[in-house]
């Protein structure tokens, strides 16, 4: 298998089980979607905290990483530009960026990502691109065609990291993934609690430059 194999397949089952639940929203029972969205929710949540748990990070470093890298998203109007790019509304922006975060954030990516770029193996990404699939069918009846766009973020995500790990080895050092996955833990908790209705103000996409700071610092 090539170098983005997994990733690949990530990228088209997302896109498929979007576009399901955006064609076929309309015939699932609204309690029933409101309920697994409340359990996808739960368990970012428990996700969310697992990272956090798991993970040492270096405490200061990780608190200027979120510091300057929040600050630099917000001067930058990241979630206004994505919400010009995309051309929908705050709903929509919403909806790409919990998606993208449930999709991307956590060790199975970037060990998923490591493995098929320096060994081949593209296993575990196989078995995520999976699971993804099936959550972004229940997402997009409930979110919208912003988990759609969410598949894009997967694609060029994993597929850079995939690229650097193919060209560059174990490019990222333990210490960098464990403060990454921690600020990924963090958000993930962010993340469920919108999905819960809560925190709605708060911009998610700002969120996620420190996450990729992180990795390279």
């Amino acid at each position: 298998m090539f170098p983005g194999f997994g990733t690949l397949v990530n990228f088209l089952l997302v896109l498929i089980g979007s576009s399901l639940g955006l064609k076929g929203g309309r015939f699932i029972n609204p309690s029933l979607r409101e309920g697994v969205i409340h359990g996808i929710g739960l368990f970012t949540f428990l996700l969310g905290v697992k990272l956090i748990l798991e993970n040492k990070p270096e405490t200061l470093k990780v608190f200027f990483i979120i510091l300057v890298g929040t600050a630099l998203a917000y001067l930058m109007d990241l979630e206004g530009r994505l919400e010009a790019l995309i051309g929908e509304g705050k709903d929509t922006t919403s909806a790409f960026v919990s998606a993208s975060v449930l999709f991307t954030v956590g060790p199975m990516t970037l060990l998923g990502c490591i493995l098929e770029g320096t060994k081949g193996d593209s296993t575990l990404l196989l078995s995520k691109a999976t699971m993804d699939g099936v959550s972004s069918l229940i997402l997009a009846s409930s979110l919208g065609k912003g988990v759609l766009f969410s598949a894009f973020f997967v694609l060029i995500f994993q597929g850079s990291l995939t690229l650097l790990a193919y060209f560059f080895g174990n490019f990222l050092s333990p210490q960098s993934m464990a403060n990454s996955l921690f600020i990924g833990g963090g958000i993930m908790i962010v993340i469920a609690l919108k999905l819960w209705g809560l925190l709605k103000e708060v911009k998610s996409i700002n969120l996620l430059l420190p996450l990729i700071i992180a990795l390279f610092v």
